[in-house]
């Protein structure tokens, strides 16, 4: 055996490298729905308050593509496909589509009968609008989404087709994310005035932007698909977790996503319960693989056995949380079922680290301060104390959330730093991009992850998830990033409401409903 396999297997775990079966190699869509749901049976009206933690700068699916803007895009809005609560893939405004041998040329058929909710018919010409319009915009945070297309055309009256530069086999779940909007209603109000006065397909009509406080929409009845279960949906700005817990607990919010630590807060509450999800958000540790010490891949290696994932999840996350050692969750395109966790192995950290030739060199550790997850800075530290531990000269660095996002958006760690992905694309080709494969994430520049990030694109099924393994693999030997552990979501969420949380924690109005209960 080999020294390369030889250590590959201790990273991975004792009788756990390279033994995993065909069967395995088939991505594994899992559903919130799996951990639980809320309210008793549901029943048509009514309205619900729905808690989000920021208000997005922009509300409009040319301009802004933002995580907390896809809860209302989601309901004013169509895109061609749709993501369900599991992550899976549905059709939307397009009823079928095919793509070449090569996925780079896709064709979608629109289905008939479509309407806007000022009434007018939807056009396949207003599906090339909304993309060329995107791509036209030097402004638009969606561009990038969507800089892979050569073309966008009308084949005939219900058939659009994309040409891509290069071979996409995620672009059903990209899709998904691009809401369709009115050319005529969009070129008449512009991109200032467009955001308050929005018009989609969506299942939901926009009704008042109440700037700083809340969002409100109203059931459209003109919708081409099933109708939402809610007559009324507000989404209301609540940044304080205390706040939302209270806010549920009154009966004034419905759900509010909230942090571990404030769930026994509602035990024995009459008006709230606690509801767990999946998530598709990963915790990782980034590693500057040019830094210092880090430079060495056995001082790297020694990172991942040192860590007791378990225990943080249990005192740090109230064990909401499980290991991983692949950075995509479970429900997302690339995850790969039964793939090993890093054993907690101390020892042989120590003696990777005394292998390596370290002499104590300082390695900073840096991680958001404040504005991030409440937790972060216990995690941080918990993570620095396992890593001195076996012997590593750790200098925690804290700093604020959005001075710690554009140091790592600007390539510009100093060693190693504490992150998190959440793909709301639900393809784990946006995580490769980032981290492994020239994203400013990516320190170790490979050639090799490179030529495999083409790869996945170009390829499908069970083949697409096979190159996904051996990205991870490659990962696990090399040690780009640390892969640490799948969140679970918790909600607070009214005793009255019947709903199943996303996988992505993105609100779907339209699968939310009052409850008998």
């Amino acid at each position: 055996m080999s020294t390369k396999t030889t250590q590959l297997k201790r990273l991975l775990g004792a009788g756990a490298a390279f033994t995993l079966s065909a069967a395995l190699l088939t991505g594994c869509m899992g559903s919130a729905g799996d951990t639980g749901g809320a309210g008793g049976e549901a029943v048509t009206g009514g309205s619900a308050t729905l808690a989000m933690p920021a208000e997005p700068g922009n509300i409009d699916p040319i301009m802004m593509r933002s995580l907390s803007a896809w809860n209302m895009y989601y309901a004013v809005f169509d895109g061609l496909t749709r993501i369900q609560a599991d992550g899976s893939v549905v059709p939307g405004l397009a009823e079928e589509w095919t793509a070449n041998e090569t996925n780079d040329v896709w064709d979608f058929k629109i289905r008939e009968g479509v309407k806007f909710h000022d009434g007018t018919d939807l056009k396949v010409s207003d599906i090339v609008y909304t993309y060329n319009k995107i791509l036209s915009s030097d402004t638009s945070t969606n561009r990038v989404a969507i800089a892979m297309i050569n073309t966008v055309e009308a084949v005939d009256e219900h058939t659009v087709r994309f040409t891509l530069k290069n071979p996409f086999s995620p672009w059903l779940n990209q899709v998904a994310t691009i809401g369709i909007v009115s050319e005529a209603d969009y070129e008449a109000k512009g991109p200032e005035a467009f955001p308050d006065a929005p018009v989609g397909t969506g299942p939901y009509e926009f009704v008042a932007w109440n700037h700083g406080v809340d969002y409100r929409v109203k059931k459209f009845d003109g919708y081409w698909g099933e109708a939402g279960k809610l007559d009324e949906v507000t989404f209301s700005f609540v940044g304080a977790a205390d706040a939302r817990v209270t806010g549920v607990e009154s009966a004034s919010l419905d759900a509010a996503l909230i942090p571990a630590s404030q769930v026994p807060v509602l035990d024995g509450s009459a008006n709230a319960a606690v509801v767990e999800a999946a998530s598709n958000k990963v915790a990782l540790i980034g590693v500057n693989t040019t830094a210092g010490a880090l430079q060495n891949a056995q001082l790297r290696q020694a990172i991942p056995l040192a860590i007791n994932r378990q225990q943080i999840i249990d005192t740090l996350l109230a064990g909401f949380g499980t290991p991983t050692g692949q950075p995509v969750a479970e429900g997302v395109n690339g995850y790969v079922d039964g793939y090993p966790v890093p054993e907690y192995d101390p020892e042989a950290a120590r003696e990777l680290i005394e292998e390596s030739g370290y002499n104590g060199e300082e390695i900073t550790f840096q991680y958001a301060s404040t504005g991030g997850d409440p937790s972060d800075p216990e995690v941080a530290q918990a993570i620095a104390g396992n890593l001195q531990e076996v012997g590593l000269n750790i200098k925690l660095v804290g700093a604020e959330q959005e001075s710690q996002s554009l140091t790592i958006a600007n390539h510009q760690i100093t060693g190693l730093y504490l992150n998190f992905w959440s793909p709301s694309s639900m393809d784990g080709d946006v995580v490769v991009s980032q981290l492994l494969a020239g994203g400013p994430e990516d320190y170790a520049r490979s050639p090799e992850m490179a030529q495999a990030y083409l790869d996945q694109q170009a390829a499908s099924g069970d083949a697409r998830t096979a190159i996904f393994k051996q990205i991870w693999e490659w990962n696990t030997e090399n040690v780009s990033n640390v892969p640490l552990w799948q969140n679970t979501n918790t909600y607070a969420s009214s005793k009255k409401l019947s709903w199943t949380p996303a996988v992505d924690g993105i609100y779907r109005a339209y699968d939310i409903a009052r409850s008998e209960g």
